[in-house]
């Protein structure tokens, strides 16, 4: 070969090896703008600060790509100012920094069937679309009615991971982590709604766990599920324990339960977590054992059944809680709604709360797809319970104020044909104008009336404090399932003022605490089993260990005042620009 033919072939071997060169930074250089892109986009902001809501869309151009932690809490909504509290937890003997943060995620419906490209009418499964708007988009579409992708699923947890893992104490986890049984080609089977709880859970364990440590029951932010009505088999239908179902949910949960409760977890499903040691808890509670839809509920009055060993559980939860001067928020996946538990059950969670508003904050529910809050009335509650049986119904006997018993709730029914509708947001606009038509301005109506009443009052005037006394709140948050825009919620609590370093009083230790509950409730048990059995005509009255004692009266100022008090923050997906 002459010399001139080496130098051409070195010269074109140069080319081809620049060419190559180009072509690699081009294709990194798109890969790097299209995470860049998907990591900043598609993110709405809804801020409430007292009565000031806020809100605003987050695009590409809004963020800069290499910000201070300020700034980025404060694109999110989050107040970038928080002074971080050391707090030292005995379960690990280690100390650890809170930041006043927790995360509300609930209703993500993941769905392993789910085929981009294909119909939404066949519930996104297979089919050819109809057309443009019947196409099975990657990330799901708003009130498309299908259940939510992988994909939706894993980019959700990875942005949580990338942009709030680092900024929050723990997350409250409310249920159904599997796909609807909407698609008659695939029902669900009991081994697909274990395995996809199963994999959910794996992938909060890896997102929330330990990093410095090899201990599965370590976190660095505590995570509390809590079961949903599709997380069992058959739907909604959920028994007392110890079966098959609760020891494979606790298979599932293991690492989240506290050791000391995993005895009475086998039994009732529910749990609790201090989040914040001696001071602040967060309760699990299995909402299926007071839901009208579990055709093994009739009520919360007879020892068999499961909503009565639940509210023996609360109960002396709450009271526990009350001797230790703790804060607790109560959380499920079923909101406490008239329409959502059987009439006695309701009665008494309701009453529970409203007994206990000195140290419950609020509760945490999902269920509903649809971001909104009930006030529950405690007042009502507790006479509805004195009055007997066969007058119930009986309209004279409720307050006028009463009489409509928010009929619009029906649009919330659990019925049990609800499964069939998936993500479609069926009835929600209805429910929610009955809402604010029935809920929200009775309330607003009878804060206004206090001035006009007062005047023709002979026992002292009343007062608005009279007025918000008597309701709890249920706040219920949208969902990671495309029924609208995917959202979960950002609370934000004050924890400027926790004295963590005081000396702490000493208590009975939780596992000896649990272990007299447990004895309780096989008392209360057997208890039924000599009652049914007892053929005397007369029997001494039984006290009834679910229902609550009236709030004492020293304990209601510190029901008007929760120095743990917390604002909101929600972010939306708009998926239409991931």
């Amino acid at each position: 070969m002459s010399t001139t033919g080496i130098r051409m072939t070195s010269h074109h071997l140069r080319r081809k090896r620049l060419k190559l060169i180009s072509i690699s930074m081009v294709i990194l250089l798109l890969i790097l703008y299209y995470l860049s892109k998907s990591y900043r986009q598609g993110i709405h902001v809804r801020s409430v600060h007292g009565n000031e809501t806020i809100e605003k869309d987050i695009h590409q151009n809004d963020i800069p790509f290499i910000r201070t932690n300020g700034e980025r809490l404060s694109d999110l909504g989050l107040s970038p100012s928080h002074k971080l509290v050391e707090i030292y937890d005995p379960k690990t003997g280690k100390k650890r920094l809170i930041h006043g943060r927790f995360l509300h995620i609930t209703d993500m419906h993941p769905d392993s069937l789910y085929e981009a490209g294909t119909s939404m009418d066949q519930v996104c499964h297979y089919g050819k679309p109809k057309g443009k708007g019947d196409t099975a988009l990657k990330f799901g579409t708003a009130m498309g009615g299908c259940d939510s992708s992988m994909d939706l699923i894993e980019h959700t947890l990875r942005w949580i991971g990338e942009n709030l893992r680092d900024e929050i104490d723990f997350v409250v986890w409310t249920g159904d982590n599997i796909r609807h049984d909407n698609d008659r080609k695939n029902p669900r089977t009991e081994f697909e709604i274990f395995d996809m709880n199963e994999l959910i859970a794996g992938r909060m364990e890896t997102l929330f766990g330990s990093q410095e440590s090899d201990d599965p029951r370590e976190f660095d932010v505590n995570v509390i599920p809590s079961l949903g009505n599709n997380d069992v088999f058959p739907h909604n239908m959920f028994s007392l324990g110890p079966t098959l179902q609760t020891r494979e949910v606790y298979n599932i949960w293991n690492n989240f339960i506290p050791q000391e409760q995993r005895r009475f977890f086998g039994i009732g499903a529910s749990f609790l977590t201090e989040v914040i040691p001696g001071k602040l808890a967060v309760l699990s509670i299995n909402t299926l054992y007071l839901f009208k839809a579990n055709p093994l509920v009739d009520n919360c009055n007879s020892r068999k059944e499961p909503g009565y060993t639940l509210l023996v559980w609360l109960g002396n939860t709450l009271q526990e809680f009350r001797k230790r001067g703790m804060k607790v928020w109560l959380t499920g996946h079923v909101p406490p709604l008239e329409k959502n538990f059987e009439s006695s059950c309701y009665n008494k969670f309701t009453l529970w709360t409203h007994e206990y508003r000195d140290i419950i904050i609020g509760g945490l529910y999902g269920h509903m797809n649809v971001d909104h809050f009930i006030p529950v009335d405690g007042k009502k509650a507790r006479r509805n319970i004195n009055i007997p049986k066969n007058v119930f119904n009986n309209k004279d006997t409720a307050e006028n104020e009463d009489d409509a018993d928010e009929i619009f709730l029906q649009h919330a029914d659990p019925g049990r044909e609800v499964r069939l509708m998936g993500a479609k947001p069926v009835n929600k606009e209805t429910y929610m104008k009955g809402v604010r038509d029935k809920i929200y301005k009775k309330v607003h109506d009878k804060l206004a009336s206090v001035k006009a009443e007062n005047a023709a009052r002979r026992n002292g005037p009343r007062t608005v404090d009279d007025i918000y006394e008597r309701y709890s709140i249920v706040n219920i948050a949208g969902s990671i399932i495309p029924t609208f825009n995917p959202s979960f919620r950002v609370w934000e609590y004050n924890i400027t003022d926790l004295d963590i370093n005081k000396e702490q009083q000493q208590f009975v230790p939780w596992d000896e605490f649990f272990s007299t509950l447990e004895k309780e409730i096989q008392d209360s048990d057997d208890m039924q089993d000599i009652d049914n059995s007892m053929l005397v005509a007369k029997k001494k009255k039984r006290v009834d260990k679910t229902i609550p004692k009236k709030i004492a009266k020293e304990c209601i100022p510190l029901a008007q005042h929760i120095p743990l008090s917390c604002l909101l923050q929600q972010n939306l997906f708009n998926i239409t620009q991931i």
